[in-house]
């Protein structure tokens, strides 16, 4: 394995943000390239009601979780919010082999690790327009409490001093100028 961008031929590419900076939504617009495969991470938190297992995560058990630690299953893995978060290693390994580039949605602790393997990795970190703007998007998924919601600020606020480790920082005020410049910054043609 080379050290350009993870491969000789593929693209790593690590996008982190915090919740409710719209990085998810932004991968989403990014994987309509057919050159970007999307990594599908494993995790120990229940399914929201629109996720699906197998296309937005794959839901496991903790026990589930640290078997496939053991095994060597996961590139990286963290602890975020008191859910266990990995990304396997196969994919990955198999997108850069086949040269396209592979996109990782990865909370701050898992992009250190991928960072620390891949140096040549494309990093970008997803910066909320503001911290109103963020709790408010957090507010209006009604997925989570309002103790979640302080609890994911608290953790926003750390990820935000870690931005400095990303060679891209992209404020999302705006998706599609957002998803542009990502879309410039690989590269792409418009």
């Amino acid at each position: 394995m080379s050290s350009n961008n993870g491969s000789a031929n593929g693209k790593l590419v690590i996008i982190s943000g915090p919740s409710g900076s719209g990085k998810t939504t932004i991968c989403k617009e990014l994987t309509k390239d057919p050159k970007v495969r999307a990594s599908i991470s494993v995790t120990t938190r229940p399914p929201r009601s629109q996720e699906v297992d197998g296309k937005d995560y794959y839901f496991v058990s903790e026990r589930e979780f640290e078997r496939k630690i053991k095994k060597g299953f996961f590139i990286e893995h963290a602890r975020y919010s008191g859910t266990l978060y990995g990304t396997p290693r196969k994919p990955l390994e198999n997108a850069l082999e086949e040269g396209l580039i592979y996109l990782l949605e990865i909370d701050v602790q898992g992009a250190l690790q991928i960072m620390g393997k891949y140096p040549d990795a494309i990093s970008v970190f997803i910066l909320p327009p503001g911290k109103d703007v963020l709790k408010k998007r957090l507010a209006g998924r009604n997925t989570d409490k309002e103790h979640d919601i302080n609890n994911r600020l608290n953790i926003a606020e750390n990820e935000l001093q870690s931005s400095s480790h990303y060679k891209y920082r992209v404020t999302n005020d705006n998706l599609e100028e957002a998803v542009n410049e990502i879309r410039n910054i690989l590269g792409f043609k418009k």
